[in-house]
């Protein structure tokens, strides 16, 4: 353990992110605790790493602490009881904290504590925390019950998040695209987090009604009509007007999404503007939509073609609508989702806006080193050209674009998209529907026999669909497809564990784009201000030269949020002779990222959002939010921050 600790103390001297005084004054701080602590968490407690740093450095030299060593260095259990403990989860497959806790060596509390030491997390008594009432409204209530967390405070652009699962990465990432805040995590027990929830959203002792007392069902005609009587054609009209005033909002402001919200005593409308969901100003139509929940949600499934007497399950649907602006009028495509909610139904309209369809990677905003490098790959005949990053980083965006940038006359164009999102003329596009066996992989199967050059494929989800479209990559196509990864390298461990031969892969990767979505400050309020000096020195170390600081000041043409509209932060791995040999003999991931380094064809996450930090694009808040920390962590690298000691 000691020869553990000590290693990571050297790893983090030689990655210039601490002094020899910082490791010497946290060592004499570990000593004299009365409580264990590893030589990481001191650091962080002295300020002298960030906790994203030091998770980084855990997780990138698996120096993580062992959980049994941990709880035994904290005196939580004894050589005997760890014996115990693995003799059971040899038995039983559990985890080993979980056969602790069965065999009743230790408490939910000791445990939680040693796995907060683990995974670098505060461990909070939230029964002694006063909760922000305003939070209730921030994460879906039902979202927060079902996964057992509860936001507990912000501040700035950070939201702090007790969570029963800190591990559950996927849900960070999730609420972090859906917020538009960086997450930070803490933990308590199971029931203090319950607690916390009941506390924040109300009595846990307050039983549900059955859906027929919410939604007032009559007995002789069940699930038609509200005791209030059926919805009236003057009732529908008034409705539609009011549909179409929401609808134009959205579309003005430029909005991904609508969300209409059941609440007790009212109906509310959300826009998601540039990734986050923003209450926009609605003047008198705030107050006469009140009172018309009903008929807004039955105008809405009657254009969705959904059936208006269902409320109790979800339904999906789409529709078409032309709204006059002007003298044009502008066509969208809207998808309907409606899930039924403790108030009422719940409805979210995704709009599809032809015009913002891209056209080619030029409307894209991407750097012009990677707009160029991409198009030389998007000339290629055949060969795999992959997009990547989380859900709402703008892959699909980004594929369309690629795919607009590769159409010229004489050749063919096919796609397999779920669901198809923009309508290009010229290409034949063909919706997923699993239930009829219309799969991404059987698209594949049956594209091979129509003689096209280039295929789209929507995303690469599973073994099947990962072999079908590299065999396709092989046989004299170009593929376009996305995948989930936080970064380029990470295509390559997802793709082998996809079960696609590593031969394969060196002999069809083309590309790799992996990117994320930011928010541009405003330039109507753009002003000169002086980053968070914690950001500084996360990013850089010591404070670089060169660039000047703006951010938005906040004004009515960009909502009073400081960002208006977005812009893509990437980086592009085409991988070279050296690369494709890596690949083949399975590489290490961090050889292989050192090669991308020396590359001259490929461009960093980092080098892009440096040349957007240079161009006054966006602001460090901005990146440390979206950017996944291996990027991050570049920084230092790239403008000599590594030299300079944390």
């Amino acid at each position: 353990m000691k020869q553990s600790l000590s290693r990571l103390g050297e790893i983090l001297l030689e990655e210039g992110l601490i002094s020899e005084e910082d490791l010497a004054e946290a060592k004499k701080v570990q000593s004299q605790s009365q409580e264990y602590k590893p030589i990481g968490r001191v650091l962080v407690e002295l300020n002298a790493i960030t906790p994203r740093q030091l998770n980084y450095i855990l997780d990138r030299f698996s120096k993580r602490p062992n959980l049994g060593a941990i709880l035994k260095k904290s005196g939580f259990v004894t050589d005997k009881d760890i014996e115990t403990a693995l003799q059971r989860q040899k038995e039983t497959g559990q985890r080993l904290g979980e056969c602790l806790l069965e065999l009743k060596i230790i408490s939910e509390r000791d445990l939680r504590k040693a796995l907060c030491a683990q995974l670098n997390i505060p461990f909070v008594d939230l029964d002694k925390i006063s909760l922000d009432a305003s939070l209730s409204k921030l994460i879906n209530k039902k979202y927060c019950e079902n996964r057992n967390l509860v936001p507990i405070g912000k501040m700035g652009s950070t939201l702090t998040l007790a969570m029963d699962d800190p591990t559950d990465n996927d849900v960070i990432d999730e609420l972090s695209a859906f917020t538009g805040l960086k997450i930070n995590v803490i933990t308590s027990t199971s029931d203090a987090i319950r607690r916390a929830f009941f506390r924040l959203h109300g009595d846990p002792n307050h039983e549900e009604p059955e859906p027929s007392k919410v939604f007032r069902v009559t007995d002789d005609k069940p699930d038609q009509q509200d005791s209030s009587g059926p919805v009236s054609s003057e009732e529908l009209k008034r409705a539609d007007a009011i549909v179409s005033e929401i609808i134009k909002v959205g579309m003005k402001n430029t909005a991904s999404d609508i969300h209409i919200e059941s609440h007790e005593q009212r109906i509310a409308v959300r826009y998601r503007v540039d990734g986050v969901l923003t209450e926009l100003p609605l003047g008198s139509l705030e107050g006469r939509m009140q009172g018309l929940k009903r008929q807004i949600i039955s105008r809405i499934k009657i254009m969705g073609k959904l059936d208006i007497a269902e409320k109790r399950r979800p339904q999906d649907g789409s529709f078409s609508a032309v709204l006059e602006s002007g003298d044009q009028g502008a066509r969208a495509d809207f998808r309907i989702s409606v899930v039924p909610g403790y108030y009422g139904e719940n409805i979210v309209l995704r709009i599809l806006d032809s015009r913002r369809a891209p056209q080619s990677i030029d409307e894209l905003g991407f750097s012009s080193n990677i707009e160029a490098s991409l198009k030389v790959l998007l000339r290629r005949n055949t060969g795999i050209l992959l997009v990547a990053g989380p859900t709402g980083s703008g892959k699909s965006t980004t594929l369309y674009g690629a795919l607009m940038s590769s159409y010229r006359p004489g050749i063919k164009i096919l796609t397999a998209e779920d669901p198809v999102e923009y309508v290009y003329d010229g290409i034949t596009q063909c919706q997923v529907n699993t239930s009829i066996g219309n799969s991404f992989a059987q698209y594949i199967r049956s594209f091979l026999r129509q003689d096209p050059e280039v295929i789209l494929v929507g995303e690469i989800r599973d073994g099947e669909t990962a072999e079908m479209a590299f065999r396709a990559a092989q046989t004299g196509h170009l593929v376009l497809s996305t995948l989930h990864t936080n970064d380029a390298v990470g295509t390559i461990p997802r793709l082998l564990g996809l079960g696609v031969d590593p031969g394969v892969i060196a002999s069809s990767l083309v590309g790799v784009v992996a990117q994320r979505l930011v928010r541009k400050v405003c330039p109507e309020c753009k002003t000169e201000v002086q980053p968070d000096a914690d950001l500084l020195k996360e990013f850089f170390g010591a404070p670089p030269k060169g660039i000047r600081w703006v951010a938005g000041a906040k004004c009515a043409h960009c909502n009073n949020t400081g960002y208006k509209g977005r812009v893509a932060v990437a980086e592009l791995w085409a991988p070279e002779e050296r690369d494709l040999f890596g690949i083949s003999n399975s590489a290490d991931i961090d050889e292989l990222r050192e090669t991308i380094r020396r590359s001259t064809r490929s461009v960093l996450m980092a080098q892009d959002a440096i040349a957007k930090l240079k161009a006054e694009e966006t602001t460090l808040d901005e990146l440390s939010r979206a950017m996944p920390f291996s990027a991050i962590y570049e920084f230092r690298r790239l403008l000599g921050g590594a030299s300079t000691p944390g």
